[in-house]
């Protein structure tokens, strides 16, 4: 799968969120896009836009995210819950 393609395939993921979703979940989604447009860019940036390295990136961010305590507790269990929620098959 190329990079649009799985880029694309999570933003319809968290678009669907946004449309649909409760409050916690529009905060989530909105959440993960940036860090996912963020992940893609960087990507890009170094020339490996591969959906596993994308992946890397996104979850390089959220750590980073989670450890200097960015969200509370209960906006990591969301955020992380929805990132495993919208990478499953």
């Amino acid at each position: 799968m190329s990079k649009p393609t799985y880029q694309s395939k999570l933003m319809e993921k968290l678009d669907g969120f946004v449309e649909q979703g409760t409050s916690d979940q529009l905060f989530a989604a909105q959440y993960l896009h940036g860090h996912v447009t963020f992940a893609t860019a960087k990507c890009e940036n170094i020339g490996k836009i591969y959906p596993h390295d994308i992946k890397f990136q996104v979850v390089h961010s959220l750590r980073d995210a989670l450890v200097s305590n960015e969200l509370t507790p209960q906006k990591q269990a969301l955020v992380l819950g929805m990132w495993d929620d919208i990478n499953k098959h």
